[in-house]
């Protein structure tokens, strides 16, 4: 049984991928303003802080409305607020991407095609608070996993509630804490296989391909283009507590910014996989509800029944 579980979970990886490569293009343009959008946003508010920045100066002499500290921090967020907009409403689509690709996903096995995304995500907006309520939810448990001592409990809950996008998305009547219920309910009996789902899905989308990238991008040699147009010597030291130069630190730079670029736009690919995952999963959950229900130990839930999805091939 946990072989064909295990197996179950290595056929649901290759076809979250194949899903992913086959619309791979309709996906990458779906996910570029999300991921675009927030960089714009950070970029906007930099430039903008950075020139007012330039002309306080100048302003402070000629007017005095600029020489009071209040004032020079009023204009300081109105100065960023364009960029604040922007990376806010591209935050938020990413967030809820989460739950409309499930969505795509369900649309895509049955018709072939990837069309009408703004209707997949009107089912994620159209229930704005309890989907805003899950993140929160989520939020506190990823801040409490940072501390090392819940390393552990993190790494378990994490298997346990890793469908609870799929969960929220295909319940008639989303609820963030019957989301959570659900995908610990559905997990239990088959921790080892979504575990081992969880691990090759992280390493191919967050470590491989990131990296991948990194490396690509190295080869062409932008840091030596950068560093002669601004004039710098890569070899200068600019932290000297850590012995870092201007090469190293470029380099932590662009390999962090195109790792998280890479992962963000990678976000289909392991939505896809959990998908078919909780598809693959459902039959048995149901099953296991007629059962209870039938014993009169507990109701039926319909909710997350009613729009359930067949079998795929």
């Amino acid at each position: 049984m946990a072989d064909n579980d295990i197996k179950n979970a290595l056929n649901v990886f290759t076809d979250g991928i194949k899903y992913y490569t086959k619309h791979f293009v309709s996906w990458a343009k779906y996910m570029t303003f999300p991921v675009f959008g927030q960089i714009l946003g950070i970029a906007v508010i930099f430039i903008f802080a950075f020139l007012y920045i330039l002309l306080i100066p100048g302003l402070s002499e000629k007017y005095t409305f600029f020489r009071s500290s209040l004032n020079i921090f009023a204009v300081s967020l109105l100065v960023t607020l364009p960029g604040l907009v922007i990376l806010l409403k591209a935050f938020w689509e990413y967030l809820i991407a989460y739950g409309a690709i499930n969505s795509i996903t369900a649309n895509m096995i049955k018709s072939g095609n990837i069309y009408d995304i703004n209707a997949h995500k009107k089912l994620i907006t159209n229930n704005a608070a309890q989907f805003i309520l899950l993140w929160l939810i989520i939020s506190i448990l990823l801040i409490i996993a940072v501390i090392p001592v819940f390393w552990i409990p993190a790494i378990i809950l994490f298997v346990y509630f890793v469908l609870v996008f799929q969960v929220f998305t295909f319940d008639d009547n989303p609820n963030a804490v019957n989301a959570l219920k659900t995908s610990f309910n559905m997990i239990k009996g088959h921790f080892l296989s979504t575990f081992i789902l969880a691990v090759l899905t992280g390493l191919v989308s967050c470590i491989i391909l990131p990296k991948l990238f990194c490396y690509l991008i190295s080869l062409i040699g932008i840091g030596k283009l950068f560093f002669g147009l601004f004039n710098i010597t890569g070899s200068a030291i600019l932290v000297p507590a850590l012995k870092m130069t201007a090469a190293d630190m470029y380099s932590l730079i662009e390999s962090t910014t195109i790792s998280s670029i890479i992962t963000m736009f990678l976000l289909p690919m392991r939505s896809i996989t959990w998908t078919l995952w909780y598809k693959k999963l459902l039959t048995g959950y149901k099953r296991e509800l007629r059962k209870t229900n039938k014993s009169g130990t507990k109701q039926l839930d319909p909710r997350i029944l009613d729009r359930a999805m067949e079998d795929y091939e």
